[in-house]
């Protein structure tokens, strides 16, 4: 009976402790995509949108405005799209995130 109540003792706590973490990953999630959207903002007036398709654009600012959770779906073309592209990932590998973050894919077609 000891023994029963130790294990339910250690399983609970781990439910416990998973619980208390969720709002940490769900602010970190907001705070990723609050740093998106600025490194977004940032590339486009230091980069530029010369050579940037809507496809693009339209791409980045759909991921933000799903809190960046709406998945990879946009894929850099152009020489400017792919340095916005770079620049953004580099910017959300420094502010901590892991590339899977990204909106960047380009599928088969």
């Amino acid at each position: 009976m000891i023994r029963i109540l130790l294990i339910l003792a250690v399983a609970l706590t781990g439910v416990g402790s998973a619980r208390a973490e969720e709002p940490e990953v769900e602010a970190w999630a907001k705070e990723k995509c609050v740093r998106y959207e600025r490194a977004w903002k940032r590339a486009k007036d230091f980069i530029g949108l010369e050579g940037v398709s809507d496809d693009f654009i339209k791409g980045n600012e759909k991921f933000i405005a799903d809190g960046c959770s709406s998945g990879a779906d946009v894929c850099p073309h152009s020489p400017q799209e792919i340095k916005l592209a770079n620049a953004l990932t580099m910017a959300a590998m420094n502010f901590g995130t892991a590339s899977s973050f990204l909106p960047f894919i380009c599928r088969q077609r």
